[in-house]
């Protein structure tokens, strides 16, 4: 049995995104929350599979809330969910901290492709899944922590032991973003990033 926790002011959201949770094969019990006290006091409870987290609490910082959640409950995978269409800034404020992000502007397919994913435990989720003219979009959090790397000046080799990962797959996760972006060199590289959206150092 799979347990999610959904954590929005918004009950509109919560019971749409309920819906959609539970038309996945995968067995699933579904818990809803409103505030972040809420979050932490659920969480203190049981275990979850997967927190799906509202990307504005009022009055609470969102990045701080996470890590204590990450402290607190390292093995729960977290979706952020906003009611707002952002684009490339989310990538780079929240990457190293969420597993993946929806907007409203997801379809309901985008949405429960994504949850599959996360509770199937795979690594090379999408982080910022909605379609958009950004190609930073397509970038999986694996593959824009080697970008922030790769424009930093770090040969494969060196990205490769930081990472703590073989030279071949960093290697390909350069291929990879060479590919999504269309691009074949670090130059092109950087502008890409300059013209969509600044990038958080690793």
């Amino acid at each position: 049995m799979n347990y999610i926790l959904i954590a929005h002011d918004s009950s509109i959201m919560r019971d749409g995104l309920s819906q959609i949770i539970t038309m996945l094969p995968a067995p699933v019990t579904v818990l809803m929350v409103q505030t972040a006290d809420d979050v932490m006091a659920a969480m203190k409870k049981q275990s979850f599979n997967l927190l799906i987290l509202s990307r504005y609490f009022p009055g609470i910082d969102t990045l701080s809330m996470m890590d204590t959640i990450r402290k607190q409950s390292p093995a729960t995978r977290i979706l952020l969910f906003s009611s707002r269409s952002e684009k490339a800034t989310i990538i780079d404020s929240l990457y190293q901290e969420a597993d993946a992000y929806l907007s409203k502007s997801s379809s309901e397919e985008e949405i429960a492709l994504t949850l599959s994913s996360l509770l199937k435990e795979e690594k090379d989720v999408p982080l910022y899944v909605p379609s958009s003219s950004n190609p930073l979009s397509q970038l999986s959090s694996r593959e824009i922590e080697v970008m922030n790397l790769l424009i930093k000046g770090l040969p494969l080799l060196k990205i490769a032991a930081k990472m703590e990962l073989q030279l071949t797959t960093v290697s390909t996760y350069k291929t990879r973003i060479f590919k999504k972006l269309e691009i074949s060199s670090i130059v092109e590289l950087l502008e890409k990033i300059n013209i969509y959206g600044a990038r958080r150092a690793v």
